[in-house]
């Protein structure tokens, strides 16, 4: 048989009202001998309370959900794992769902979670659409957007410098003597691509070399598509000698190319990514690659959107004013390995 809050309250000799409060935190302070006993006879007695009782009463579960639009890429589940950490130190659950760049699948997954009474979503958005925000936004959900933004909604985001990141890159690439730098990116307008691109495009101009649209090559988000749009670059005359891609994924994909076409990289192509993720430093050769804080993002994405459920906002989707807690985008670094050099005495 179950312990129940009245079983806690006779052993402590206090009123259920008691336990209940110190169970739930509220709304009338405990003193302090008295939570401690309470506390302790809960653990003593092994008390569960009830979680379906607690999320009728404050009309909400203590679960997150987190939609991600990639399983695939390793950069998702480091950005998972910082959320996961602050949301277990804050007693709350964390419930992934993968919409797989899938628009449809990602409205029923952020509907599911409205439905089981969610606290809170942290969204990867799959598109550029609005209509995920714009419904958070009009049933009150609390949210908070990782890795993109959505300008015109003003709405909650936690992003790495993503402009800064292309720059770098491309940067990198010119200082190395290359004068004919590829783009490999991704056929969307999500706000972290563009900014990348333009990234590339303005430190081709600063260092006064012109944007050649034939320079740019998209692909889909996974190593084949890298494969593919490198190859597309490697076929041009004359071809690339150097090579800025969206992400690591593409950018193993662009090594694979590299070496069907006869190339030595960086001896006869340079490569440079974006995102660090675990395995651009195991590559052969290792990746050179723009770092972003995939961990901190995801954990202040949670920390961000838990302050949000506690202060009561839905906050998110308003077109007036600055988004609420939106932060300056999360420094990046440009990581230096074996796949960036001198550009080929042939440029």
């Amino acid at each position: 048989m179950s312990v129940t809050r009245d079983d806690v309250a006779r052993f402590v000799g206090v009123s259920s009202a008691t336990v209940s409060y110190v169970v739930n935190g509220g709304p009338r302070p405990v003193a302090a001998a008295t939570r401690a006993r309470v506390l302790r006879a809960i653990r003593e007695l092994d008390y569960q309370p009830s979680a379906v009782a607690r999320s009728l009463r404050l009309r909400r579960t203590s679960t997150l959900g987190l939609v991600i639009p990639d399983t695939y890429n390793p950069y998702f589940a480091e950005v998972a794992r910082g959320v996961e950490q602050v949301a277990f130190e804050k007693g709350f659950t964390v419930v992934l769902c993968h919409s797989g760049y899938d628009p449809e699948r990602e409205l029923q997954y952020l509907d599911v979670l409205r439905a089981e009474r969610a606290a809170g979503i942290l969204l990867v958005p799959a598109t550029a659409g609005s209509e995920p925000i714009r419904r958070l936004a009009a049933h009150r959900v609390p949210f908070v957007l990782l890795d993109r933004i959505a300008p015109e909604l003003r709405s909650p985001a936690v992003v790495a410098d993503n402009f800064q990141g292309g720059y770098l890159a491309t940067s990198h690439l010119i200082e190395l003597g290359h004068r004919r730098i590829g783009c490999i990116a991704r056929p969307t307008d999500l706000s972290h691509s563009q900014e990348r691109i333009r990234g590339y495009r303005a430190a081709l101009r600063d260092h006064g070399l012109a944007a050649d649209d034939s320079l740019m090559a998209r692909g889909g988000f996974r190593i084949e598509n890298g494969r593919q749009a490198a190859l597309r670059l490697l076929d041009l005359d004359p071809a690339p000698t150097a090579c800025f891609a969206y992400n690591d994924i593409m950018a193993i994909g662009a090594l694979r190319a590299a070496h069907e076409r006869g190339l030595r990289v960086p001896q006869d192509f340079s490569i440079v990514g974006f995102d660090d993720i675990e395995q651009a430093a195991y590559t052969c050769p290792a990746l050179s690659t723009i770092a972003q804080p995939k961990f901190d993002m995801g954990r202040r994405g949670a920390e961000l959107l838990l302050s949000l459920i506690t202060d009561g906002s839905s906050a998110g989707g308003s077109d007036r004013g600055p988004p609420a807690g939106a932060e300056a985008p999360l420094p990046i670094r440009l990581v230096v390995r074996e796949s960036s050099g001198p550009a080929p005495r042939r440029a």
